[in-house]
């Protein structure tokens, strides 16, 4: 039988109404199976990474790295559910956010970031981080020229001597060729 809420097509009142959506928050339990299922399967994946010898894996095998962050991943997406608890102690609404629709440059930032970084074997690390580095400040409506064309060139190539020159770890370059050594 439908409480009061239900009756007047109050959803929020309807979500927590009963004692186990107070507890767990239906729309990011959702996303956080969603999480935990491409985490197990990007897990695997690491399973499947080609044995390295001893000699060149640096004291850390290649897989570890990628299973440290799912494991984070994952832990955090644990408490994803129970986050509106926290909230509302401190008089928040997590779905207040959630009414808005996402906005569409969202959805640009998203597709252009796919485009880059599926030529990323094409055009090597270090040109897809300029690449991305130029696209999405002028995507986000940035148009000060002065300030994209450093940033574009400067920062990807201050990650690449971090990683290259400092770590030894050098970026794939790609069918282009470009790189750091």
């Amino acid at each position: 039988m439908p409480n009061e809420a239900e009756k007047a097509g109050d959803m929020e009142g309807a979500r927590s109404a009963g004692p186990a959506a107070r507890l767990i928050h239906p729309v990011d339990a959702g996303l956080a199976l969603i999480i935990w299922a491409l985490v197990a399967w990007l897990y695997y994946e690491t399973t499947q990474f080609e044995e390295v010898s001893f000699l060149f894996s640096q004291n850390v095998p290649p897989q570890m790295f990628p299973r440290i962050l799912l494991i984070l991943i994952a832990l955090l997406a644990l408490a994803m559910p129970f986050e509106h608890l926290l909230l509302k102690r401190k008089g928040k609404d997590i779905d207040k956010g959630r009414r808005v629709p996402v906005k569409g440059i969202a959805w640009i930032t998203i597709v252009a970031l796919v485009g880059i970084v599926a030529a990323a074997p094409l055009l090597g690390t270090l040109l897809t981080m300029v690449a991305i580095c130029l696209v999405i400040p002028l995507l986000w409506g940035e148009r000060r020229l002065q300030i994209i064309l450093p940033f574009a060139v400067i920062f990807p190539l201050c990650i690449a001597f971090l990683f290259n020159i400092v770590l030894g770890v050098f970026f794939d370059p790609g069918v282009v060729g470009l790189s750091i050594r």
